[in-house]
């Protein structure tokens, strides 16, 4: 899974961030409310005139309509079920040595989305392939940013409801390395000389799966 940037697809679809807040005020879960978390924005879902202008906003785009609710269309139904639903929210740093962005890679039963944050908190999303798994995706993301940001890094930060992991990664003389800080009193511990499914590995272990 390549991330490209809005202006060069598309494929990606912006959502404001008071049509997200909008979105997880529609739903009482526990993954909605980790949702509104990790977008920080646990204060404007709390925000009933904040989450009207949001909902206002996807009514004006065709992203929603009036019945005896407002029910959402289109692409924000599956951005919704994902912010509701979701089982994993995975914070990708992707660093230079002049500028760090982010990806926040959504996973649900049936959708998992990938999210890029831009000017005036806005968040481009796009649809991860379904045929790609959650890890490969990651690890595409991670690739493609080192092919174009020689000497770029990453950090991960793999989050469920219950508990979080994070990784340190950097290119390694062909290879990669990682880091963990299994206390946060001590320095990083670093693991170098990796191959690429030595890397997928530590992802799939960030993640809490098994390696394959």
């Amino acid at each position: 899974m390549t991330i490209t940037s809005p202006e060069e697809t598309d494929s990606a679809i912006g959502f404001g961030f008071a049509e997200i807040a909008f979105m997880l005020r529609m739903f009482d879960t526990a993954a909605a409310r980790k949702s509104a978390e990790v977008f920080r924005l646990e204060a404007e879902v709390a925000t009933e005139r904040l989450c009207v202008a949001g909902g206002s906003s996807l009514l004006a785009k065709g992203f929603a309509s009036v019945q005896e609710d407002l029910e959402l269309q289109g692409p924000a139904v599956a951005v919704a079920y994902a912010l509701a639903k979701a089982h994993r929210w995975t914070e990708i740093s992707l660093n230079t040595s002049e500028s760090t962005d982010t990806v926040v890679h959504l996973e649900s039963d049936d959708v998992s989305l990938l999210l890029q944050p831009r000017t005036l908190e806005t968040w481009f999303v796009f649809a991860q392939d379904p045929a790609v798994p959650g890890a490969a995706a990651e690890l595409s993301i991670i690739e493609e940013h080192v092919r174009n940001n020689p000497g770029g890094t990453a950090f991960l930060r793999a989050r469920t409801i219950d508990g979080e992991d994070h990784l340190l990664i950097r290119p390694d003389a062909g290879g990669w390395a990682v880091g963990k800080v299994p206390d946060p009193t001590k320095d990083v511990v670093e693991t170098p000389g990796l191959d690429t499914s030595g890397l997928l590995d530590s992802i799939l272990a960030t993640r809490g799966e098994a390696s394959k």
